[in-house]
């Protein structure tokens, strides 16, 4: 067998159409990559997620292949040199966004690289994947700390989204499926709802707001850089979401849990994100370019909500999860 490079260089789909070894609906109870044979003697594995139903997206390949090309060094990329100073509510109203994000990050990670161990080494795309986001969350917390400290500023304060999520719990023995698990966090179609779908969706819109609030160069290269990874991440949520009701064994009790799903999530984020007076207050100062304008700020927060909530509609519909009639995330802010 060989593999010949394509123009993109030797990707994993170069190497599947060399070997034949793609990927089929069940993966075997083995820690054998796939397509490779084993002794004897080599004892089964049992994995927790063995069909691809449960975790494929049609775009997950070359979603890969996308964050490996395109990783980038907070150090070195970012042009740190250029910031300029901003005056101190503008400053402290960045350094409490970027705290806010800088948590988000760490938290995801802290919440998807559990579930490494429960896919099928048969199905290793979804593992790269998976680790390749992690590397953008750490590179994300990375930046956004580095931002913090890098122009006279410090750090903000922690708002109760970390305990909240922390108190939910990882996925462990305890609390996948157990007794007292969060039910946003048993399943991995949960989980990649509940994060890519719903949080990062919102994060997503957050970094394209971003870029429209900062006020130096510095300020708006960070937030295109963190969008086009965080972009991927929301690639595969959606085209998750989209398999999973095309291809679930019951699609019918398959669309009532992921229902039931979203409207946790959205109740969920909606309180310890969109509304909380921290993560409201740095972006209306911002929004209106300091403390004196914070009303004004406040309604260029509020226009970006509704845009969060287009997206996400739009985002679902597209997957064929209709939220339009059930969101939990209100039509406006009510302040």
């Amino acid at each position: 067998m060989r593999a010949e490079p394509s123009r993109r260089g030797l990707t994993l789909m170069d190497v599947d159409e060399a070997s034949g070894a793609v990927a089929g609906p069940v993966g075997p109870p083995s820690v054998a990559p796939r397509g490779a044979g084993s002794e004897p003697e080599l004892a089964p594995r049992e994995w927790e997620i063995n069909e691809r139903w449960e975790l494929w997206a049609d775009n997950l390949v070359t979603l890969y292949e996308e964050a490996v090309s395109r990783q980038w060094c907070a150090t070195q990329d970012i042009e740190w040199s250029r910031l300029e100073e901003l005056p101190p509510d503008l400053e402290r109203a960045m350094c409490q966004f970027n705290t806010f994000l800088t948590m988000g990050e760490y938290l995801a990670t802290d919440v998807l690289a559990p579930w490494l161990p429960a896919f099928n080494t048969y199905f290793h795309e979804i593992k790269l994947f998976i680790a390749s986001q992690a590397m953008d969350e750490a590179r994300h917390t990375e930046v956004f700390r580095k931002r913090i400290y890098a122009n006279g500023g410090g750090m903000g304060m922690t708002i109760k989204l970390g305990s909240a999520l922390s108190a939910m719990g990882t996925p462990t023995a305890e609390t996948k499926g157990g007794a007292g698990a969060n039910p946003l966090f048993s399943s991995w179609d949960h989980v990649s709802y509940a994060i890519h779908v719903v949080f990062e969706g919102a994060i997503l819109s957050m970094f394209r707001f971003g870029e429209f609030l900062g006020k130096t160069d510095v300020d708006k290269q960070i937030f295109r850089m963190v969008m086009q990874d965080e972009a991927r991440h929301v690639s595969y949520g959606t085209m998750h979401l989209k398999y999973l009701l095309e291809n679930a064994p019951d699609p019918d009790a398959c669309r009532r849990q992921l229902e039931q799903t979203a409207t946790m999530a959205e109740m969920f984020f909606l309180d310890l994100f969109f509304m909380h007076p921290a993560t409201v207050e740095s972006c209306a100062v911002l929004a209106g370019e300091g403390v004196d304008h914070l009303a004004d700020g406040l309604e260029v927060y509020k226009a970006l909500y509704r845009k969060m909530r287009e997206e996400y509609l739009s985002r679902t519909a597209r997957a064929g999860l209709d939220r339009t009639g059930s969101c939990m995330f209100p039509a406006d802010l009510p302040f």
